[in-house]
């Protein structure tokens, strides 16, 4: 591995500079993307069937389309990001592009019947603009999470991005989750709903463009991108030949921190999306009152918030990053086996309660979840001689996927197990329907925590092997030839 490149003193203060400016620019970029998630994502399936009047089933299969595509297209533009690059940037123009493209089409699919395209017409082109997200959507996520790795390999700069990265996502998808409703009825009112959804739709597309292009700017002409087009090309200026796909994959899939955290992270966020989807069932049915579900949701997104910003606090008790890890993990699954076993004497609020600290300790993960990704891709960069951010760090958005797929799977198979429909359907709510939804929501999260943790534990990197690693590809070391034996 070629060394970084040779540097002035003045050029590394430009550096230490751009790197505050970056610590503002990154995390920004994911508030932008809670503005994005609070209202394109969240209202696309409303806006399918009650103004597009799509049928329930048509707004399923653009549902699924998109995610199908999305779940390939990640690690497909992973792998080509890292086998290509323009002459004078790698990342950049990707976020500028594909943000504008994707962002383009969502404010077109929510202005159709405002540009007047209606009937038949509605549903292929709203099929197309979801088809367009999805290919162009990784083009501008993916080297977002790419450069993630070489903002910095300082533990406490990696854990600082990963804080506010949570705190811009949540508190956008939290705040704009609240001023959203009471914007869309004041358009309404004033201007029709299919004008209102389109105006709303250009103000949130044109907001989030502005955050990620911001990044882009920031970026641009920084060390990320010196060092990787350094790394691109050869002593004298030659684009170096790309390493043969099967090394890449093979890399990848040998990868013992990425393949632990992808483990820990699918069935993390398995049941993480179980609590999301499923708390509607349990309000309604186990606690009989659906109207908890508004505190419920406040009190999980806000609990999260302050657990992520207590990240700094729990390093200094515990001080080394792989430890705050485990014993914050620990703690969780703690919290969520005291909800398992007390769950059937729960009231409402008191379960709301317990489940607060277990949402504390689920943000509080999450200074921790993306440094261990960057350092899988700094312990791959190592292990071969070749950084491979692109698809290593798509690996990260792959699992939220994976999440999503295997909560779909255990919620379907619940919820047919306690027979929904015949309750729908009107029939009796039976204890055995009640304690079959308890469970959804207390024994079987509890167990899937277990297996995280296990996962957690086996992670093989900490704060001591992370730095000399960094200090072997700085040297043009490899894992071969390297003092340090993994």
């Amino acid at each position: 591995m070629p060394e970084e490149v040779t540097i002035s003193e003045q050029q590394k203060k430009e550096d230490k500079k751009r790197l505050k400016l970056l610590k503002v620019l990154w995390p920004a970029s994911e508030l932008g993307g809670g503005f994005n998630k609070a209202y394109f994502s969240t209202y696309a399936p409303f806006l399918y069937t009650n103004v597009y009047l799509l049928s329930a089933a048509f707004s399923g299969f653009l549902s699924l389309v998109q995610t199908i595509v999305g779940w390939i297209g990640g690690p497909i533009f992973g792998t080509f990001l890292d086998r290509f690059s323009f002459k004078k940037a790698k990342y950049y123009p990707f976020i500028i592009g594909g943000t504008i493209v994707v962002y383009s089409a969502w404010m077109l699919l929510f202005a159709l019947p405002a540009l007047g395209v209606s009937g038949a017409n509605t549903g292929i082109v709203a099929l197309i603009l979801s088809v367009v997200i999805a290919i162009f959507g990784p083009v501008s996520a993916t080297p977002i999470a790419a450069v993630y790795p070489l903002l910095s390999t300082n533990p406490s700069d990696r854990q600082f991005f990963a804080m506010f990265q949570k705190i811009g996502r949540d508190g956008g998808k939290t705040v704009f989750g609240y001023i959203i409703p009471l914007v869309l009825v004041a358009f309404t009112a004033s201007m029709g709903e299919t004008n209102a959804y389109a105006v709303l739709g250009l103000i949130i597309g044109l907001i989030t463009i502005a955050f990620y292009v911001a990044l882009a700017i920031g970026l641009r002409g920084s060390y990320v991108e010196r060092n990787a087009i350094a790394r691109s090309r050869t002593a004298t200026g030659e684009k170096k030949k790309n390493i043969p796909l099967s090394t890449m994959f093979k890399t990848v899939f040998t990868n013992k921190a990425l393949l632990s955290m992808f483990a820990f992270m699918a069935i993390h966020k398995g049941y993480y999306f179980v609590y999301v989807t499923c708390a509607t069932y349990i309000f309604t049915y186990v606690f009989g009152d659906f109207s908890y579900m508004a505190t419920f949701m406040v009190v999980f997104n806000l609990a999260a918030i302050i657990g992520v910003m207590f990240g700094p606090l729990w390093k200094k008790i515990f001080k080394e990053t792989k430890r705050c890890f485990s014993m914050c993990m620990i703690t969780h699954v703690a919290v969520v086996g005291i909800l398992a076993l007390t769950f059937k004497n729960l009231t409402a609020y008191s379960f709301i309660a317990i489940f607060a600290v277990s949402s504390f300790f689920m943000g509080m993960l999450e200074n921790y979840i993306m440094p261990m990704f960057a350092a899988a891709s700094d312990y791959g960069a190592w292990k071969t001689g070749n950084r491979l951010d692109g698809i290593t760090m798509s690996i990260y958005s792959l699992t939220i996927t994976s999440g999503v797929l295997i909560a779909t799977f255990i919620r379907s198979g619940v919820l047919m197990a306690v027979n929904l429909d015949a309750v729908t359907a009107g029939g009796e709510i039976t204890s055995a329907f009640v304690g079959g939804l308890g469970n959804l929501f207390s024994w079987i999260p509890f167990v899937m925590s277990l297996l995280s943790l296990v996962f957690v534990l086996l992670f093989p990197l900490n704060d001591k092997r992370i730095a000399q690693i960094n200090e072997d590809i700085a040297a043009g070391i490899t894992a071969k030839d390297s003092t340090l034996k993994l």
